[in-house]
C-alpha cells in the first residue's frame, strides 16, 4: 500500500537484530485507522482474496505496484 501511494507512515523506529548496528532496520509504523481507511476507499481491490494469500506467495498488490511504476 505504501508503494502504491495509498498510505504513508507518520513515524518509523529503528529495530536492531542481534547486538550490532549492522543488523538494524527502520520499520514504518501505521495507525490502524489509516489502514482501515484504505480498505474503505479502495473498492477496486479484492480484499478477501488479498487476505487469503498464503505465506510465501506474492501479494496481488505487488502486481498493482508494478503496473503503477510502469505507467
Amino acid at each position: 500500500m505504501m508503494q502504491l501511494g495509498w498510505i504513508r507512515s507518520p513515524q518509523s523506529i529503528e529495530v536492531r537484530f542481534g547486538t550490532s548496528r549492522a543488523g538494524a532496520v527502520d520499520v514504518a509504523l501505521h495507525a490502524t485507522a489509516s489502514v482501515d481507511a484504505v480498505v474503505a476507499a479502495r473498492s477496486e481491490v479484492d480484499w478477501d482474496r488479498l487476505r487469503a494469500v498464503e505465506e510465501g506467495r506474492s501479494s496481488p498488490l505487488a502486481a498493482m505496484a508494478k503496473q503503477a511504476a510502469v505507467a
